[in-house]
């Protein structure tokens, strides 16, 4: 499941091998996912809408990208397809908020544990003028194992490692998280969370190196394996009538390390903001 370029990472690797074990032990634990039974009477659940954002150029950017685009999931069973924000309008509580295609492997009232494949459109020169004459982070294909645990009614942990599998110097990252909701009417709920992200050597470099030679003026870079940015955000979600939804989100990033030191960081602390509505059926 993972890489051998973790192993390059102590830290990294041990924060994932530490997954991977508090995965399988509650796993083992928990009510398996559904039986072939409970698939038969499985249903098609689905979101369609549109998402405003507007966010940094590229990690550690200083200029602004805004964008209007589609935003969709559809689910059967245990099984989902999705856009990166179109299964924010499912309103899973435990579930991460997956994009591409991902399959629930166990869960029971408080433990959740998947997989996906998603596709990392990667970064290239022309995100910003000052990415011009840099190696591309080239676009991959991304598995993800990842699993969330209820703490309380409320409060609620994650984690997930994800890994670039077509080898395409992409590496792998380990994510974690700390949520709290706040179910304030029975039609909207607000989710305040908190998370760090750390990343393996391969990574680091994509993202926030500088090769010795290019037709870059920038200074060479070789980060180090680690952290690399933890956050914080609020999101709300509202049941407009049964099918109508609105979605909304703020989250403020910081680069850490390594990747606060990289000559590619213009500015570390990087803010985003989304609104969104979507039609839901069958939920």
């Amino acid at each position: 499941m993972f890489h051998p370029s973790l192993h390059t990472c102590p830290r990294v690797g041990a924060l994932a091998w530490a997954l991977a074990l508090v995965c399988v032990v509650p796993a083992a634990q928990a009510q398996a996912a559904p039986s072939a039974n409970e698939d038969d009477k499985a249903t098609l659940h689905y979101a369609l809408g549109a998402i405003v954002s507007t966010g940094p150029d590229y990690a550690g950017g200083d200029g602004r990208k805004n964008s209007l685009r589609p935003a969709w999931a559809i689910e059967y069973g245990r099984f989902r397809l999705s856009t990166s924000r179109g299964s924010a309008f499912m309103g899973h509580g435990l579930r991460p908020r997956e994009s591409g295609a991902s399959a629930t492997l166990a869960e029971n009232d408080r433990f959740h544990l998947s997989a996906s494949l998603r596709i990392d459109k990667g970064r290239d020169g022309s995100d910003a003028p000052i990415l011009v004459g840099l190696p591309s982070v080239r676009s991959t294909l991304r598995a993800r194992v990842s699993g969330g645990y209820a703490l309380t009614e409320r409060w609620s942990v994650g984690a997930g490692v994800s890994q670039d599998i077509l080898g395409r110097d992409g590496g792998a990252q380990l994510s974690t998280s700390v949520g709290y909701t706040w179910p304030v009417t029975e039609q909207t709920k607000v989710t305040f969370g908190a998370g760090a992200s750390f990343g393996d050597r391969k990574y680091m470099r994509g993202h926030f190196g500088v090769p010795d030679a290019g037709a870059s003026a920038l200074p060479a870079f070789s980060p180090r394996a680690g952290l690399y940015s933890v956050d914080a955000g609020v999101e709300v979600m509202s049941a407009i009538n049964r099918h109508w939804v609105v979605f909304g989100a703020a989250r403020v990033s910081q680069l850490k390390a390594d990747a606060a030191r990289s000559p590619l960081t213009m500015d570390p602390t990087g803010y985003s903001v989304s609104l969104g509505l979507a039609y839901r059926c069958c939920r």
